[in-house]
């Protein structure tokens, strides 16, 4: 399997779970970080989903296709911005199990905390 197989689908895609298990039993620390962006993921995602309901959407282009649409846009909006670096949920829930696990972590550039 490729690369893009692993960032395409989330873990609540049972093929992509067991993808991600499979990695998980290989390279336990890269598995770790593919799970802490894809939870952010999906909180970013719960996020625009009810900052779409708050807001008032009675127009004239209301409809359920609109809002199919729209719900499969801000998915796509969360999963890229998780991608890139997101708000740093990810990046915390790394530091909280590295330090949970007794293992001293340093900052890296990239997404997101490796062990040091």
């Amino acid at each position: 399997m490729d690369a893009s197989a692993y960032v395409s689908g989330l873990a609540v895609d049972p093929n992509a779970l067991a993808g991600l298990r499979a990695r998980a039993a290989k390279d336990p620390d890269a598995a770790l970080k593919e799970a802490a962006r894809q939870f952010e993921t999906l909180f970013l995602d719960m996020m625009l989903k009810s900052m779409r309901s708050a807001a008032p959407g009675d127009s004239l282009f209301d409809s359920s296709e609109t809002k199919i649409f729209t719900g499969l846009l801000d998915h796509e909006f969360a999963r890229k911005f998780a991608n890139q670096g997101g708000v740093g949920l990810a990046d915390l829930m790394l530091r909280q199990l590295a330090q949970v696990r007794g293992e001293p972590v340093k900052k890296s550039p990239d997404l997101p905390i490796t062990p040091a």
